[in-house]
């Protein structure tokens, strides 16, 4: 914490002393193209001849430096161009022509996009899937995009619900931020539901960036951030349609229609359906493995350019999702409340209406200045029946966020500065069997008001330092200082260092976070804590975050690799633990210390032209202060492997093949089993489990797609405590470390116009 800020106050010093000078050289680095017109030249690194005083150019060219007393001669360098030097005589403004390295008719040059790639230059080491590293799985939904990426887990809450949960750096998904567009977007009681509302077809990239991101986007990122990006509405395609079945009886379309209308308007609509209607038991234990139910969702989204340097952007997104599961003969249309002695079962109702804007000015002079105002709006309803327990929950949140971003002098110091309003009004009611009488109401209003200042400075292509603090007053909580730190450092054009450290902190939701414990009979007390008080009686999380990564880009056989390294400390000073080891029967929720260790090893290789391979492995150690001691989380596991291999023909066929090695996880406290078929040990078994896909594609118009998830048919056996007594205290539908279904094979079609 010290290391901090000392770093913050010193770039602050350097940052103020470099300010004082005030004689500027202006310019702008630009090309003949073969069309006889002038185009930019974005990232030119431009230095003055024997000294280290350098900048680079932006997205439009344009640069400035400070005047040299020691030399007058401009060197200007730009990737696959001429090293052009000028003399400089007292002027305030240049223009430098480039010429071309090479003539395009004696040469072509030719890249492969790479499905997914690691940044050099970003200060924050983020992957970014593309939508051609989506295309290798069967990802219906976000949740389910993550099965050929080794950084992002997925596992089962339960066995009952479908509903899956994230993991990064060992810890569950609420500490992972999740933006859409670079605005937060799934949090609070949508943070595990939202998953199910975001269609895998509408994604056309993913940004991937583990520890603390920038303060810019708030406070809550801890373990890391998700940034989805959308199919946008400014695309040449008139219609991207996806069609998929799979075994499960679940079938699925998917449709993004843009439309361009002139110049500077452009709209398009993103539907969404979803169907399944198959009762399918394969394990034999009464009980559906997975819900039925339909889901209907639809989004409206538009650009506005102006070509007179403003661009406005908006969506608006309505989602219904309706889901019954639990015993065979369980009927959703009857009236079982209170009634323990028919059919378990549970139903969910997810409602979402979300809405969010962006409006962009850049200043026409001065291109390297600019104002944004993001905007977001959320309406979430949830209505939740397990057994006879019962969960409501309601959440609206306002958000915005004003951005001003400039440089100070040049652009090897740049600064984004603004402030940011939410406002979030939650209720929750609770009716959970064996604990309330009656139903309990939760309810909280937050309020946020915060500013931040993140300042970035670049030395030529080697150093990049981000430095940032944010202050926020909660109106619940006081006052609270968020501090980051990102350093990056390039030893040669081949390998990069990076390293981060910083805070975060957010409000637990105990119930929405927890709701999979709902499908059980255990009761939820709280240990030292009044029940009573806003958020549950707890204090805000709160988490320190250090991470330390390289990427080296590497030549074996002609052929180009990539290694990485990361190992991420977590630190809470204040975490929500909850307790499954006191009792058989109950769950206790306390605030207490808590430490997260995370190792990731990673190999990209190409062997042979065409074939691309990735083997991953992943140690995590999770410890909480649990009442009885230091120990580690339950249902995680401490080992993990990942390999996947991915071949594509010259006639257009792709085989994707990806295989998960899941290592042993520590089961809660031991039940007391009285069904005879069942048994119990401290650790559940380490599995592998394998998917293949292949995909024809016609023209680059038509994808015809055959998969397999779980290919040699995998399952938990008996995943249900006390199955037979579904409302006993000793039933338990949660304790799920494998999958249930098995062997799926599933097929479909990508078309588009």
């Amino acid at each position: 914490m010290r290391f901090l800020f000392l770093g913050l106050l010193s770039i602050f010093c350097f940052t103020t002393s470099y300010a004082q000078q005030t004689a500027m050289l202006k310019g702008v680095v630009v090309e003949t193209t073969s069309k006889g017109t002038i185009s930019p030249i974005g990232g030119a690194i431009i230095y003055w001849k024997g000294t280290f005083s350098a900048v680079s150019s932006d997205s439009n060219g344009t640069f400035q430096i400070a005047l040299s007393k020691l030399s007058r001669q401009l060197v200007v360098i730009a990737t696959g161009y001429q090293t052009d030097t000028i003399f400089v005589n007292d002027t305030n403004s240049v223009k430098v022509l480039l010429v071309s390295k090479t003539q395009l008719s004696e040469a072509l040059v030719t890249y492969e996009r790479k499905s997914s790639e690691v940044s050099f230059i970003d200060p924050w080491k983020t992957t970014i899937m593309n939508e051609k590293e989506l295309f290798k799985a069967a990802c219906c939904n976000l949740s389910e995009s993550f099965e050929t990426n080794p950084s992002v887990d997925v596992a089962y809450a339960d066995a009952l619900s479908g509903t899956k949960q994230l993991q990064m750096l060992g810890l569950s998904g609420q500490y992972l931020q999740v933006s859409m567009e670079q605005i937060p977007g799934l949090r609070s009681i949508a943070s595990t539901a939202g998953l199910n509302t975001i269609p895998g077809a509408w994604i056309n990239s993913i940004q991937v960036s583990k520890g603390v991101g920038s303060v810019v986007n708030g406070s809550e990122s801890i373990s890391g951030m998700l940034n989805i990006e959308l199919h946008k509405p400014d695309v040449k395609d008139k219609l991207l349609f996806n069609a998929y079945a799979g075994e499960g009886g679940r079938y699925e379309l998917n449709a993004v229609v843009p439309n361009k209308i002139g110049e500077g308007f452009s709209q398009s609509v993103l539907a969404h359906v979803n169907l399944t209607s198959l009762r399918m038991d394969r394990n034999q234990d009464g009980y559906l493995d997975n819900p039925l139910g339909n889901q209907v969702n639809l989004m409206y989204r538009f650009k506005i350019d102006t070509k007179k340097n403003w661009v406005i952007n908006g969506a608006i997104q309505g989602v219904s999702d309706k889901r019954f599961g639990g015993e065979n003969n369980f009927d959703p249309s009857a009236n079982v409340d209170g009634d323990t002695l028919s059919p378990y079962g549970i139903q969910t109702l997810n409602e979402r209406v979300y809405a969010f804007g962006k409006v962009g000015y850049v200043f026409p002079r001065k291109k390297y200045k600019s104002v944004g105002l993001q905007l977001n709006y959320t309406n979430q309803k949830l209505s939740n029946t397990y057994g006879i327990t019962n969960y409501d929950a309601k959440q609206n949140w306002y958000y915005g966020n004003l951005i001003y971003q400039s440089i100070i002098n040049n652009t090897n110091h740049r600064f984004r500065t603004g402030i940011t309003f939410s406002n979030e009004n939650t209720n929750e009611a609770v009716s959970i069997f064996r604990l309330f009488s009656n139903t309990s109401q939760f309810k909280r209003t937050e309020q946020l008001l915060g500013a931040y200042f993140e300042y970035t400075y670049t030395w030529y292509t080697k150093l990049t330092v981000v430095a940032g603090l944010r202050a926020d007053h909660h109106n619940l909580f006081g006052n609270y200082f968020t501090p980051r730190l990102h350093l990056r450092y390039a030893l040669n054009e081949d390998f990069v260092l990076r390293a981060s450290a910083g805070k975060g902190w957010r409000t637990a939701n105990i119930f929405a976070e927890n709701s999979s414990l709902l499908i059980s009979s255990r009761k939820f007390n709280w240990f030292n804590t009044n029940l009573n008080q806003a958020a549950y009686g707890f204090k805000p999380e709160e988490a320190w975050n250090y991470g330390l990564n390289l990427t080296y880009d590497f030549k074996l056989n002609y052929r180009k690799g990539t290694f990485s390294a990361d190992y991420y400390f977590t630190q809470f000073a204040n975490r929500v633990i909850v307790d499954r080891d006191i009792s058989f029967d109950a769950v206790l929720l306390y605030q207490q210390l808590a430490f997260s260790s995370g190792l990731q090893l990673q190999l990209d290789y190409s062997p042979l032209r065409r074939l691309d391979v990735r083997i991953a492995y992943r140690f995590y150690d999770v410890q909480s202060k649990f009442i009885q001691g230091w120990t580690t989380d339950p249902m995680l596991a401490k080992h993990r492997g990942f390999v996947n291999l991915a071949y594509q023909t010259k006639s257009k066929w792709a085989f994707d093949f990806t295989s998960n090695l899941i290592g042993a996880k520590r089961l809660p406290k031991a039940y007391a089993v009285t069904s005879e078929k069942q048994s119990w040990s401290d650790f559940s078994l380490p599995f592998w489990l394998f998917n293949a896909q292949v995909t024809k594609s016609f023209k680059k118009r038509v994808d015809v797609y055959l998969g397999c998830e779980n290919l040699f048919d995998f399952k938990q056996l008996n995943p249900i405590i006390n199955s037979d007594k579904p409302y006993s205290a000793n039933f338990d539908a949660t304790l799920i470390w494998g999958p249930v279904f098995g062997r799926m094979i599933y097929g479909g079609i990508r078309w588009r116009l």
